[in-house]
């Protein structure tokens, strides 16, 4: 008698964990799916900031690839901070001068 309660329990909790990891499987799944649909890509035509592209650099750092208008920026972000690597495209007016009339 014993023996059939510790059975019935280890039964009890095999299921309850199998039920757990399904859920969480589900919830994966319906979560991957559906980020790759955009529902309100209409409302996003508006936006002028856009991230491109995200590596992984490290586990603290992540290369983000931005784009603002017709400009790219390159950024490192790490928890040291954020730090721009490359810039592409259009300049401001004040960066076309000469970089040494600043004091």
């Amino acid at each position: 008698m014993h023996l059939m309660s510790i059975l019935h329990a280890v039964l009890a909790l095999v299921f309850v964990l199998g039920l757990l990891f399904l859920t969480l499987w589900g919830m994966k799944f319906v979560q991957v799916k559906f980020a790759k649909q955009n529902l309100f890509k209409n409302l996003k035509l508006d936006e002028r900031i856009h991230i491109l592209e995200k590596k992984r650099v490290d586990a603290k750092n992540l290369l983000l690839l931005l784009k603002k208008d017709n400009t790219e920026f390159l950024v490192l972000v790490g928890s040291g901070g954020v730090l721009l690597l490359d810039k592409k495209g259009e300049t401001l007016e004040s960066e076309k001068g000469d970089a040494f009339t600043h004091a």
